[in-house]
């Protein structure tokens, strides 16, 4: 039972959706979707809390290569996170997508992603975590390229070409891995011979095999030097594939970041050395590279793009820092983006969706009186720059919180990061509130007689509201998560 468990939230959807393929286009597709999607959202709780912590092998390829899954606490995190949005990001796609046909091929790979996501996240060692890894860029590709105008196929064709290249570099670290190491399998702590790399004097050589391996995966994350595919790919997606692509699919990157960090090499192997101060290094100039330019971005979908770059980042610093205040932060800080997040891409999409005669809401400067037309989506997004920007009360607050704090161990080049973590918080404010104020305060000169009376549907409410909501819940409510990481995870790995 508790393989079955383990496996069956990966392997449900994949298999449901690609049968879409070979069902007639019929008008019950919605039923079909919205079932197998709220199944899986069942079968991966069920998972999280019944499953055990045991290694489930799937297939054996060789003695030491297998394809197998662990519900660890990491898995267990941050699967809950996956089933709690997709759901959501799928009802919002039911009215979405009615303008933006054809939608049985995207619900196809949408659906499949979500498994395959859950398999990122369940992955017992790195040959499955890259397996799936290359899985999901094949998989989401036709979610970039929905629309299929020149536009899309040629940042469909980036969003290829940088995963890959990510990809190639993460796959060497993995033979690396593979000579060095002593298993395979995910270990807290690490898995390297170190008598073996000391006896060889290969510290050098496993410290930069490690570096090229973290820059790889993080390609996904968006960092610096991988990171321009994320604003070209993201505004040209249906908003839905937008909104988990910068939600969740980029926390697949950092997944992977932290299980080669904590999971393969180990936090004391790396902690002092040049591999962590150079990924600290090019994690703040990522934070503030990505929030200068969402600042200067005037496109709405694309500012917001750049804003992932930067925000995703944080989680990325938060994590090098190896300390315990840095993984607190880190966890708060993926819970409260992957909500915040999606919930602005799902609102720009509702704005795009009802565009006015005469107006252009694809801009961020063109949004007066936006919020007088739909007074609960800029609400929500509202909310939701809030915990962005990081006041307090919000996840996004507590994330920065912690992060500042666990920075101050490493002395003045903390609190250098500190500084760009205040600059990037101003930043926000500067690029996200404008819109918020003159979407509900446009001004005396506005006519507020031709405000018409838009009816947004439920699908689309229900969604924004429940995301907005989240990103408050993961700060009020942040003491439950905090005990959670000190005692499932950081007991663990520290």
């Amino acid at each position: 039972m508790a393989d079955i468990l383990v496996i069956l939230p990966v392997i449900f959807p994949i298999i449901t959706g690609f049968a879409l393929f070979f069902r007639p286009v019929s008008e019950d597709r919605h039923i079909y979707v919205g079932i197998m999607t709220f199944t899986n959202m069942l079968l991966t709780f069920l998972a999280v809390i019944l499953a055990s912590d045991e290694l489930i092998i799937l297939w054996r390829i060789t003695r030491d290569l297998s394809i197998a899954f662990r519900f660890d606490f990491p898995a267990r995190a941050f699967s809950v996170l996956v089933a709690f949005i997709w759901p959501l990001v799928t009802l919002y796609a039911f009215e979405y997508l009615k303008r933006r046909p054809p939608v049985d091929r995207f619900y196809a790979f949408f659906l499949s992603t979500f498994g395959i996501l859950i398999g990122v996240s369940s992955a017992g060692n790195l040959l499955t975590l890259y397996l799936f890894y290359e899985l999901m860029t094949f998989m989401t590709l036709p979610l970039v390229m929905h629309s299929q105008s020149r536009e899309a196929i040629r940042g469909t064709i980036k969003y290829l070409f940088y995963s890959l290249f990510g990809a190639a570099m993460a796959l060497g670290g993995f033979c690396f891995f593979k000579v060095y190491g002593v298993s395979m399998e995910f270990t807290p702590g690490g898995v390297l011979d170190i008598a073996k790399i000391t006896a060889e004097k290969n510290e050098e050589m496993i410290l930069t095999v490690t570096f090229l391996t973290l820059i790889g995966f993080g390609a996904k994350a968006g960092l610096v030097p991988l990171h321009a595919w994320l604003p070209t790919a993201h505004p040209i997606a249906p908003t839905p594939a937008s909104a988990v692509l910068s939600g969740l699919i980029t926390k697949a990157g950092i997944i992977s970041m932290f299980r080669v960090t904590y999971y393969v090499v180990g936090a004391d192997f790396l902690r002092g050395t040049w591999v962590q101060t150079a990924i600290l290094s090019i994690a703040m100039f990522t934070i503030f590279t990505g929030s200068m330019m969402a600042f200067i971005e005037k496109h709405l979908k694309r500012r917001i793009a750049w804003s992932t770059v930067s925000q995703v980042s944080y989680v990325v610093f938060a994590m090098m820092l190896l300390n315990a205040d840095g993984i607190i932060g880190a966890v708060i800080q993926i819970a409260a983006h992957a909500m915040t997040k999606s919930c602005l891409f799902l609102a720009a999409g509702v704005v795009i969706y009802f565009t006015m005669e005469g107006a252009n809401y694809h801009y961020a400067d063109q949004l007066r009186g936006v919020g007088k037309e739909l007074p609960i989506t800029m609400t929500c997004f509202a909310l939701a720059s809030i915990s962005l920007i990081g006041l307090p009360i919000t996840g996004g607050f507590t994330a920065k919180w912690f992060m500042a704090s666990g920075a101050l161990s490493l002395g003045n080049f903390g609190m250098a990061g500190i500084i760009i973590l205040m600059i990037s918080a101003l930043l926000t404010a500067g690029y996200l509130l404008p819109i918020v104020t003159d979407s509900f305060f446009p001004g005396n000169d506005f006519d507020y007689s031709s405000v018409p009376n838009i009816r947004l549907s439920w699908n689309m409410k229900i969604p924004l509201l429940m995301l907005s909501i989240g990103a408050l819940i993961t700060g009020l409510f942040a003491g439950t998560l905090i005990n959670f990481v000190n005692t499932k995870i950081i007991a663990v790995l520290l």
